[in-house]
């Protein structure tokens, strides 16, 4: 159905939205398919690929972002200076970007998280959300991909923990059960589609 006709704008996003499924699909293989590259390499896991697709891998250990080498606690702000502007001295901040509350450094990954690259709208903040599902409500946290996206950040060759993303109010605890009750609910349900406005 041609764009016109289902009534979205006749711009570049208009014309793209129904392929954003098929970019979200495409994103997460290659994430598994490095995934499986870093377990062959680093754990002579041979035969990784099929059980990373399958969703029945076994969870690789993560390291401590509160007491690694060199590891700082970042807030919201001060994450989002780590975006790739100008230092100055003319040289680029780092590229920064936070899964669950950790904070990696993916300036080794410019070509994709650079400024004006396809990524570039991650780092800087919280991507949690948008790496899970593509969706910004607290039920599309989908805690599996989460961990997914974690394991490929923290055994990727270019890229480092350097801290965690600290919470800067204390949650209100029933709000949390909650946000977590429905989220662990899409997840059961695996009816939750990527993309779709909540």
């Amino acid at each position: 159905m041609s764009a016109a006709v289902a009534g979205r704008p006749l711009t570049h996003e208009g014309v793209m939205q129904p392929l954003g499924g098929i970019n979200f699909a495409l994103m997460r293989f290659a994430r598994d398919i490095s995934r499986a590259k870093a377990r062959r390499r680093r754990f002579n896991q041979r035969y990784a690929l099929v059980p990373l697709l399958l969703g029945k891998e076994e969870p690789l250990p993560l390291g401590d972002p509160d007491s690694c080498i060199g590891c700082i606690s970042f807030t919201r702000d001060e994450l989002a200076d780590f975006d790739g502007r100008p230092l100055p001295d003319g040289s680029p901040s780092p590229l920064y970007l936070s899964i669950l509350g950790r904070v990696y450094d993916v300036s080794g990954g410019a070509a994709f998280y650079g400024p004006g690259k396809s990524y570039h709208k991650l780092v800087g903040k919280d991507a949690t959300r948008a790496f899970c599902t593509g969706c910004l409500a607290p039920s599309c946290l989908i805690s599996r991909e989460a961990q997914r996206w974690v394991e490929l950040y923290e055994w990727h060759d270019k890229y480092t923990l350097v801290g965690r993303l600290r919470s800067e109010e204390a949650a209100d605890p029933e709000e949390q059960e909650m946000a977590l009750f429905h989220a662990l609910e899409a997840e059961g349900s695996g009816n939750y589609k990527p993309f779709k406005r909540q």
